[in-house]
């Protein structure tokens, strides 16, 4: 996965202390460990509205992966991703690599696609980026993006998802490992508009999505050892509430301490009511998977903690999920540029990526209001040897 430390395909390149990875005398200031966006905030204050110079491309000409990645769950209870990936080795006579991925499932479909691109250009202001299969286009108002994908006949694409409330970034968005970085920034609920056609079928993706920005400023193989990605839609039929729950969490390898980063957010009615940063991902129950050698979670409760954005209540939400809808299993090291590649394999063994899209039920109390509410959930787990 390189990209980000989002999810999706791109997130993986990043994985794993192994025998022979990298010690702390090898890594510039590794043993300052980690400065997560978190820690770096005053007076608990982690909320910050994006502006639009937040999502610019930047590009960077030492090695750093950079993503943008729209998620969404459809009105028919459908899911489909589509993310651009830029990634620069850093290393001098290397081209930089573009890469496209995308999934559906639904209607009988569960379909992932990884392509590789080329003419990568962006605009003047930075804040839209073309190829030759993928174009991804900001409104003049910065309130819009525009994603178009021509790859027939197995993919075409032509979504817009239009920002419904605060953007927000941790901080300054930024959390330190050594002389290197991550970044996070996100729209957390989208109104999406548009249809991907997926082998020659149109599918509406009239619904609600999530758009996440994401930079990786450092060598990929050093920043995770574990990832989870979450991205939660769900309604209470009897009272009409809604709600939307993200999550991402990571932690580093044993060079960096150890250390989990986690960062989500609870949009509920329409809003975004907080940011978290003391979040959870906790196995109830695993099974061994004779396939890959690792124990996946067959129940799994991801938990949100955190302070509303106005009024300072308390919020909490702790989604349950039966892991049954696994879309894929992904083998980063075969979906991964070729240079890319041979750098992470050095350090790691057979790294995988567990994705589901399943049913979900999430309990989510605001001050002394409880709520429970019925949806659907994509969420990922990545697993290294």
């Amino acid at each position: 996965m390189w990209s980000s430390l989002t999810s999706s395909v791109s997130n993986l390149a990043g994985y794993g202390a192994q025998p022979g990875s990298p010690k702390p005398g090898d890594i510039p200031n590794a043993g300052e460990g980690v400065k997560s966006a978190a820690s770096l905030c005053k007076d608990g204050k982690y909320y910050s509205e994006l502006t639009t110079k937040d999502l610019e491309w930047t590009i960077a000409a030492t090695a750093s992966t950079e993503t943008q990645t729209f998620y969404c769950i459809t009105d028919e209870g459908n899911f489909g991703h589509v993310q651009l990936i830029h990634s620069n080795l850093g290393i001098w006579g290397a081209p930089a690599s573009v890469q496209m991925t995308a999934r559906f499932r639904g209607n009988g479909i569960s379909k992932f696609f990884s392509v590789n691109l080329t003419n990568f250009a962006l605009s003047a202001d930075k804040l839209s980026a073309s190829t030759n299969l993928m174009s991804i286009t900001m409104s003049p108002d910065g309130q819009k993006f525009t994603i178009q994908v021509t790859n027939p006949p197995d993919l075409i694409v032509s979504l817009t998802f239009e920002r419904t409330t605060k953007g927000y970034k941790i901080g300054e968005g930024k959390s330190f490992f050594g002389d290197g970085f991550v970044s996070h920034k996100f729209w957390p609920s989208c109104k999406v508009s548009g249809m991907m056609i997926v082998e020659g079928k149109a599918q509406d993706m009239a619904g609600e999505g999530t758009f996440v920005h994401a930079i990786q400023g450092m060598r990929p193989h050093l920043v995770a050892s574990k990832w989870s990605y979450v991205d939660f839609r769900g309604s209470d039929t009897e009272t009409n509430n809604k709600a939307k729950l993200s999550l991402i969490q990571f932690t580093t390898p044993e060079y960096y301490g150890s250390t989990t980063v986690t960062q989500g957010s609870l949009v509920f009615d329409g809003q975004l009511v907080g940011v978290a940063v003391d979040n959870k991902t906790e196995a109830v129950t695993s099974e061994y998977d004779e396939e890959t050698g690792y124990n996946p979670p067959t129940e799994v409760n991801y938990v949100w903690e955190g302070k509303a954005i106005e009024g300072g209540k308390t919020f909490k939400a702790v989604l349950n999920v039966k892991p049954k809808g696994l879309c894929q299993k992904v083998d980063l090291l075969a979906e991964i540029p070729w240079a890319l590649r041979k750098i992470v394999s050095t350090f790691v063994a057979k790294p995988i990526i567990y994705q589901w899209y399943d049913e979900a039920t999430a309990v989510i109390t605001v001050g002394d209001v409880e709520h429970k509410l019925a949806g659907h959930v994509y969420h990922e787990a990545t697993f290294v040897m």
